[in-house]
């Protein structure tokens, strides 16, 4: 199961989509947007370069492919992605037929700023500290 937290990108911190922010995983197994891996990406020679942000792994593809074409889709989250839209599809088909639902304001989801603070904790939290001498 995948997580809310895991259903955006942490570089960006917008929800993933099937459309335009396709999740793609990098050769370490770090999954982040193609926008955002596009703009991280670096041309050196006949080879396009990607340093995670999260653990600094350099995935490698060669220039002849676009980024988002060499490297894999994260499908769990994709599937994932399928499933929350049309679970929301439905709700908004319901809440139509209820004339009554309409004056109810639905509440905010969690701030973009929790989400990047969970993700952040998350990510050092599997790093060891350093005592220091």
């Amino acid at each position: 199961m995948v997580t809310a937290e895991e259903l955006e990108c942490c570089v960006c911190c917008y929800e993933y989509s099937r459309s335009n922010r396709i999740p793609r995983v990098l050769h370490c197994n770090h999954t982040f947007c193609a926008p955002c891996l596009e703009r991280m990406s670096k041309l050196e020679g006949a080879m396009y370069t990607v340093s995670c942000p999260l653990c600094r792994w350099i995935t490698c593809t060669r220039a002849s492919l676009t980024l988002p074409g060499a490297l894999w889709v994260n499908t769990e989250i994709w599937d994932q992605i399928s499933t929350e839209r049309n679970q929301n599809e439905n709700h908004s088909m319901e809440d139509l037929k209820d004339p009554k639902s309409l004056l109810i304001k639905h509440s905010l989801p969690v701030s973009q700023h929790s989400r990047l603070k969970s993700t952040l904790l998350r990510v050092f939290s599997c790093m060891p500290l350093q005592s220091r001498h």
